[in-house]
């Protein structure tokens, strides 16, 4: 029977980089919150407020509609995007039959989430998805992921 060497003292090193760069996540998600906040207000003004005028007045209701809100914990952070308007899934989802997981799908694939998601919604085309709350989740997924994978190298180059 071979037995695997174990550096103690690495592995222990290793475990507190973690534990160091865990210790980063309220700050993590407090930035991530108000970047998803911006990424909401971008996504609203590409999906509707500045695309072409038509059917519709538009009152900025929906724009002060949305919402971002994260909380940390030891070992993770939660971010909820969300908008109370009660014609929020009208405006994400469109007037027909769009699947919620293919618009997400779509939102992933994007090459920079940073910028805002559209699939052509405007004024004149107002039955079309305009998915504000899903390209702001994909942003804050992936926002989470780097700025955490940041810190995790800093706590580790520092051992």
């Amino acid at each position: 029977m071979s037995g695997i060497d174990v550096d103690d003292r690495a592995l222990r090193a290793l475990f507190q980089g973690v534990l160091d760069a865990c210790d980063e996540l309220p700050a993590i998600a407090a930035r991530v919150e108000a970047e998803t906040c911006g990424h909401l207000i971008l996504g609203a003004q590409a999906n509707i407020y500045n695309t072409t005028p038509g059917a519709y007045q538009r009152t900025e209701d929906y724009l002060r509609s949305l919402d971002a809100r994260a909380r940390a914990t030891r070992t993770g952070i939660r971010v909820t995007v969300s908008s109370d308007s009660p014609y929020a899934s009208l405006i994400e989802y469109g007037r027909d039959d769009v699947d919620p997981a293919q618009l997400q799908a779509q939102a992933e694939a994007q090459a920079d989430p940073s910028q805002p998601y559209t699939v052509g919604r405007s004024g004149q085309a107002w039955w079309l998805p305009g998915p504000v709350i899903t390209g702001a989740q994909v942003f804050a997924a992936r926002r989470m992921a780097e700025l955490f994978s940041k810190q995790l190298q800093l706590a580790l180059r520092s051992r």
